[in-house]
């Protein structure tokens, strides 16, 4: 079993260095503990934070800069699939231009495949395209700014048979977890860049949040859709309301008018969580209470507060700088032995 985690009762800030193998250790023991919990409702995937190790990490690399996959690439794909295999489960991780390109040269441990869901796919060639629809890989992919300049090519990769499900990739300031708006933005998005309106119709933007992100996960022959023999996991919409009136043409106001907060009722294995925008499970206003005051504690902990300090172009101006350094280069180096590479 894996070992149970305490909390730390002064919630002290702990600095301790690992290497490559405590990282792997400590992956395995959260999919031990957590793959098929809580009645099966929760699957734990292996999660590297990109697919390849030796470029860039958070955005597309340029071709020049393309060579070869280094004995740590190789290695982290070796282990992520041994983990995977092991606790029969998938894999998540990132993908930015030029990674695809680069993993497909480990043909037996690419961290590709129809058991791999990939997130982002930023700039990402037409070669790159082919390797994901060929190998069946799935991606979602996030509406941002950063789509402007490199560009998650969805009709491209639909086109060519791939999956691709629209997600929110987390909570800040500027990035809510609602899909209705993640879906507009969406359509806006490739509809600008493909200089075409027609592309991504209601239609397919419902599927992208709904059927397409179970299949993302492996997950649709139980979730997804409702049919006899899967899930009862339903929501349902408001639509009596003043911004979703007239009531017509119901899936174009759904993905064009309508907001998260619109949703009255959540069913989930067949079980009511929330009524009337009541949640049932818990005391919804204490449970915020309790995760605002530990968010704030967390920051302080570690000494994130100054990243939330506007700056003075925060008022009054059309673009914003940060003149002050905020922060200090950390050193994510792993280390590997000789005979972990072996």
């Amino acid at each position: 079993m894996a070992e149970t985690i305490q909390p730390l009762e002064k919630r002290q800030r702990i600095t301790k260095e690992v290497d490559y193998q405590d990282v792997l250790k400590g992956t395995e023991a959260v999919v031990e503990a957590l793959n098929h919990a809580n009645d099966d409702r929760t699957r734990a995937f292996v999660t590297p934070f990109v697919i390849v190790t030796s470029i860039e990490g958070s955005g597309p690399t340029p071709p020049s800069r393309l060579h070869q996959l280094t004995d740590h690439d190789r290695y982290q794909a070796r282990k992520i699939r041994e983990i995977a295999n092991k606790y029969k489960t998938r894999i998540h991780s990132d993908a930015f231009g030029g990674m695809i390109h680069m993993a497909i040269q480990d043909k037996d441990y690419a961290l590709l495949g129809p058991d791999v869901h990939l997130q982002h796919c930023r700039g990402i060639s037409f070669d790159e395209v082919k390797i994901l629809a060929d190998t069946g890989t799935n991606v979602s992919t996030s509406a941002s700014i950063t789509q402007m300049t490199a560009r998650t090519p969805i009709v491209e990769l639909i086109e060519l048979g791939a999956t691709v499900a629209i997600s929110t990739d987390g909570t800040s300031p500027s990035t809510s977890f609602d899909l209705f708006q993640a879906m507009r933005k969406t359509q806006l998005i490739h509809q600008a860049a493909m200089r075409d309106e027609h592309y991504l119709p209601p239609g397919k933007l419902l599927e992208m949040v709904t059927i397409d992100a179970a299949k993302c996960i492996g997950w649709d022959d139980e979730l997804g859709s409702i049919e006899i023999g899967k899930k009862a996991d339903i929501i349902t919409v408001n639509m009596k309301q003043a911004h979703l009136t007239p009531e017509t043409m119901h899936i174009h106001r759904l993905v064009y008018q309508a907001v998260g907060n619109d949703v009255n009722h959540v069913i989930v294995d067949g079980k009511v969580l929330m009524t009337d925008r009541n949640v049932t499970t818990v005391e919804e206003n204490q449970l915020i209470e309790e995760a605002n005051a530990e968010a704030l504690e967390t920051i302080e902990r570690a000494g994130l507060e100054k990243y939330m300090t506007p700056t003075k172009y925060f008022w009054g101006s059309t673009r914003a700088y940060v003149d002050e350094k905020r922060f200090d280069e950390a050193d994510y180096v792993f280390a590997i032995t000789e005979e972990e590479l072996t």
